[in-house]
């Protein structure tokens, strides 16, 4: 039985980005918390104090469970309240249930962080109303933790519309207030404003839960407010110095609150990761001595409060040039964390024993990575004191130091080389799974480099902090092809390369001006150059990208001769070989294609989206003659057009979003939402009769420029959806333009080009026209993720 090809056309607007969630209303004789939790001077709610009470508690209940990784389906509909006679209701009333409303909506799949935010600023306001610091501090440190997740959709956009990379901070908003931050936060959110506003929450909870005795939350906000500016030192280097100050005092005053902390184990821990975070900030500072004096004072034998001060006291020492002493300490933070049954630190004071010893730094750097992959399925998704990314915070610096050490031991050796492209190949897996969920993301059987076909390329361009390596295999060698490195690494900053793909991209995006030039230039050589001599215009160059490289339209990559890298050959993105094939040929058989469309607006409590121009023609042209067109479609019309028999191509054109989370990605229809999952069982189903989904297409979608996680956005919904291959636009493209690239496509692949080279096709003939479609602002967008054949 055929492959199923599938077809995503996705269009929404930026600001639904905001509002992805798996699509939920409310009963209509019911209260909705936007009715209750509005802000300002608003008549009381049509609703009893008790039933808001109950349904407080009852999300309270529920977001205790999700915290504590407690999974499910979707519990909003915990926050409708009964419809009653008008009564008065406190304001404490009402800030307990807007908090609880907009904390449910953080963390629960169905809920959206637009709205989070709106109700946990009103649950800051109404708090302070009802003279309650205790509510109004931890409503203002959920409003921090939310604004610092960003939206909740990556890769939405309305087709034909330029838009912004990122929205700049309102420049009337002032910085908050170091007296009083909570005055930033008494004006509803806006957009744009998420960085400032996040920091003037986490300081508005740190300072009102010292009045309200609530050491705990004061210093966990402290933390958190040190660890958000060291963060930023990344994004504003110019601004390192200041940024470190900051840090520091924010470090001092969370000391201060954690030592009224009445649990010895809870002050001991939060006393550590202050002391950890100051030593990023300074590690001179005599605040870290003692700490790790309390924290041994508070141990009473506890094995990972032991280690982690002995693993403090070897990071002091060795940013003191001691590594002696140094080597002393982290060797018993080793051996104390070792102890435990869950040893989730090891990994880390590993790494720093590798950077204390440098006599044995790659046998402990390896020692490191052995160590994080026997913890790596126990880890949590998220740190569970902050909520920040165990990836980030963990794996990452790991993974980045093994491949590090292995590339500087490895030279030509085939088998050390082959241990640096396992070692990435696991860094890209973990990656995808930390970000979507091992379950949403089960491996695959990875590509086999010996089944490579002459042309056939693949490369791992790896970003590391002082220069860039280049991994590659080439097809055709009988069975025994195997990867090989340049000889060198490219001298170049990691942020260097990430500044060349930002300016390419924006350049790009706006369509104003030709900076993407030179970026794509110096990409070109940097990336590229090094195996152009192995590409052919009928092979395929399969990249695996690192980090921000996921953002990059490589087929505009430009040569010494101005010629575009999608002249030269065929392209091909893979999130990790673990999710890709090559694909199967399909030996001339004729598509059979259903093609959906949605010509109307739709109102869902997500927001409204509006009527979307030209779809109906791009769904004709993807059906072509035999096929079926389905206007104005509901998830009952894809159903039955599966069930009907053999399906090659499924293309849906209509509004989407996709944020790299199965759970709060969905596509909309006439008059609901159809979650990624529910597809994804659709899609199952075919596949129980032999028929494999090979390919999805979302070809109005917009990848974010400059932010790793975001950027996996659309690789995470083909992977997740269950798809071979995808088709996606990193940026928003018009209605001309995309037909075009898409009827071009369509035309070569039903003559019987496989994938890569249909798309190359299709991108080839509108270079070769004259006018507005030959700019790569057009056909670069698209790219092809997965299988190429």
């Amino acid at each position: 039985m055929g492959a199923w090809q599938f077809f995503v056309s996705v269009r929404t607007p930026r600001f639904v980005a905001a509002l992805a969630g798996v699509i939920l209303a409310f009963p209509a004789a019911a209260a909705a918390p936007k009715s209750i939790c509005q802000t300002g001077s608003v008549p009381e709610a049509g609703v009893s104090a008790p039933l808001l009470e109950r349904a407080s508690l009852a999300a309270e209940d529920a977001i205790e469970r999700r915290l504590s990784g407690g999974g499910g389906p979707s519990e909003i509909a915990l926050l409708a309240v009964a419809d009653e006679p008008m009564s008065p209701i406190s304001p404490a009333v009402r800030a307990r249930y807007c908090a609880a409303a907009g904390e449910l909506m953080r963390v629960d799949p169905g809920g959206n962080q637009l709205e989070a935010r709106q109700f946990l600023v009103a649950a800051v306001n109404l708090a302070r109303q009802a003279g309650d610091a205790a509510g109004e501090a931890r409503a203002a440190y959920r409003l921090g933790l939310t604004l610092l997740g960003g939206d909740s959709a990556v890769g939405t956009n309305t087709r034909g519309t330029a838009q912004p990379i990122m929205a700049p901070a309102d420049s009337n908003i002032p910085v908050p207030s170091e007296d009083d931050p909570c005055q930033a936060i008494e004006a509803p959110v806006i957009r744009g404003a998420a960085a400032i506003l996040a920091r003037a929450a986490l300081g508005c909870s740190a300072a009102r839960a010292l009045e309200a005795g609530d050491a705990d939350r004061a210093a966990l906000a402290r933390l958190r407010l040190a660890r958000l500016m060291l963060s930023d030192i990344t994004i504003a280097p110019f601004r390192a110095a200041s940024l470190r100050g900051e840090a520091a005092i924010a470090v001092r005053q969370g000391l201060q609150a954690a030592q009224h902390i009445g649990s010895p184990l809870r002050r001991a821990l939060l006393t550590g990761r202050l002391a950890e975070a100051m030593a990023a900030a300074n590690p001179a500072d005599d605040a870290i001595g003692s700490a790790i004096k309390s924290m041994h004072a508070d141990a009473r034998g506890d094995a990972a409060t032991l280690a982690f001060a002995a693993g403090l006291e070897g990071q002091i020492a060795l940013a003191k040039g001691d590594r002696q002493a140094a080597v002393i300490a982290l060797e018993r933070a080793v051996f104390l964390e070792g102890q435990r049954s869950q040893p989730l630190r090891l990994p880390g004071w590993l790494l720093l024993l590798a950077e204390a010893r440098p006599d044995r730094r790659v046998a402990l750097v390896l020692q490191a990575y052995r160590a994080l992959e026997a913890i790596r399925p126990i880890l949590p998704l998220n740190d569970p004191l902050t909520e920040e990314s165990n990836f980030a915070l963990q794996m990452r610096p790991v993974f980045e130091a093994a491949v590090a050490a292995q590339l500087a031991e490895a030279g030509s050796d085939q088998t050390r080389i082959a241990s640096v492209q396992r070692i990435v190949e696991t860094y890209r897996e973990a990656e995808l799974q930390s970000a979507f969920g091992a379950n949403c993301v089960p491996a695959r059987d990875p590509v086999d480099p010996a089944a490579l076909r002459t042309g056939e390329v693949l490369l791992y361009p790896i970003l590391l902090d002082d220069r860039v390596e280049l991994l590659f295999v080439a097809g055709g060698r009988d069975g025994t092809a195997s990867f090989s490195r340049l000889a060198t690494g490219t001298p170049i900053t990691r942020r260097a390369v990430v500044q060349l793909v930002d300016e390419m991209a924006s350049s790009l995006i706006g369509g104003g001006d030709e900076r993407w030039k030179d970026a794509a230039h110096a990409l070109y050589d940097l990336l590229i150059k090094p195996i152009e001599g192995r590409l052919l215009p009928r092979g395929t160059l399969v990249i695996v990208p690192d980090g921000p490289l996921r953002a990059l339209p490589f087929a505009a990559l430009i040569d010494g001769n101005g010629k575009y890298l999608i002249e030269r050959t065929q392209l091909s993105l893979a999130p990790a070989l673990a999710y890709s094939q090559p694909g199967r040929d399909r030996s001339g058989r004729a598509l059979k294609v259903v093609a959906v469309a949605l010509q109307r607006d739709v109102d869902l409590p997500a927001g409204r989206f509006a009527k979307l121009e030209g779809t109906r023609d791009e769904a004709l042209a993807a059906a072509g003659p035999g096929g079926t067109v389905i206007d104005d479609f509901r998830a009952t019309d894809l159903r039955r057009a599966l069930a009907r028999g053999h399906v090659d191509v499924l293309h849906l054109a209509t509004h989407a979003a996709f944020n790299g989370r199965s759970d709060r990605s969905f596509i909309v229809a006439n008059g609901e939402a159809i979650p990624l999952a529910d597809l994804r069982g659709l899609i199952g189903d075919g596949r129980a009769r032999g028929d494999d989904l090979d390919l999805l297409v979302l070809s109005a979608c917009e990848t974010a420029v400059g932010d790793d996680l975001a950027s996996m956005g659309l690789a995470g919904a083909a992977v997740q959806s269950g798809a071979d291959s995808a088709i996606a636009s990193l940026w928003s493209v018009n209605d001309t333009g995309a037909v075009a690239l898409m009827k071009g496509f369509y035309d070569r692949y039903r003559a019987g080009d496989g994938k890569a080279a249909a798309l190359r096709q299709a991108q080839l003939a509108l270079i070769s026209r004259a006018g507005d479609l030959s700019h790569p602002s057009i056909w670069a967008a698209f790219t092809l993720l997965g299988g190429w054949r």
